[in-house]
């Protein structure tokens, strides 16, 4: 848990810094850029709880679960007109007890997200977005226990796309919904008992969120 807290802060701290930098390099061309709506914040911070439906049909009948419910933190720092550079970090985790010596067995994914919301109508009190980027996964199985079965991890890259909308509350404060569709996949050394020699990671997430806005 520490190294998860620890990772989110540097994700933040990188992803607030680059939209910094970003302002200052877009400033040169201000005055040749075209209007926007005065007033926008600049950046967004805050958690979000969500359900996410992985696609993998060998880890849903293996761990039992369709879904899992979970929370997750975004960052967000708006760079140009109404496009914003947002940046996610949650841990899916799921665990069974295997049938016949009774270990315990843990899959965890530690989930990154990185890309772009274009905001094309901005109301007073609704913001709809659209988005797309880059998915960056690690993921273990652990077994805890008497067992011959390895310490398994790896690595998977791939992307998303969603949609939903920024519901403010303050000046300050604003709700969110969403919804994530996410391709990831990655190749295993050894075929699984089905025949598949694919990790299938990706999935569905939806959810709702606050943010604070400044």
């Amino acid at each position: 848990m520490k190294a998860f807290a620890r990772t989110s802060l540097v994700l933040i701290l990188m992803i607030l810094f680059f939209g910094v930098v970003t302002s200052l390099a877009a400033g040169q061309d201000q005055a040749a850029a075209p209007p926007e709506k005065p007033g926008q914040p600049r950046f967004r911070l805050g958690p979000y709880f969500e359900g996410w439906t992985i696609n993998d049909k060998n880890l849903r009948s293996f761990f039992h679960h369709s879904q899992r419910n979970l929370g997750g933190f975004e960052a967000s720092v708006h760079v140009l007109y109404n496009i914003d550079v947002w940046t996610s970090r949650r841990l899916f985790s799921d665990e069974t007890t295997t049938t016949y010596l009774g270990s315990i067995d843990k899959f965890q994914i530690s989930a990154n997200s990185l890309g772009l919301i274009y905001r094309p109508i901005i109301w007073r009190m609704l913001e709809p977005f659209i988005g797309a980027g880059l998915e960056i996964y690690s993921y273990s199985e652990t077994i805890l226990g008497k067992t011959d079965i390895p310490y398994t991890s790896g690595n998977a890259v791939g992307f998303h796309a969603q949609a939903g909308t920024y519901i403010n509350v303050t000046k300050f404060l604003a709700g969110k919904l969403f919804v994530r569709v996410n391709v990831v996949k990655d190749t295993l050394a050894d075929a699984l008992p089905d025949g598949a020699t694919k990790l299938d990671l990706g999935g569905k997430e939806f959810g709702i969120g606050l943010v604070v806005r400044f």
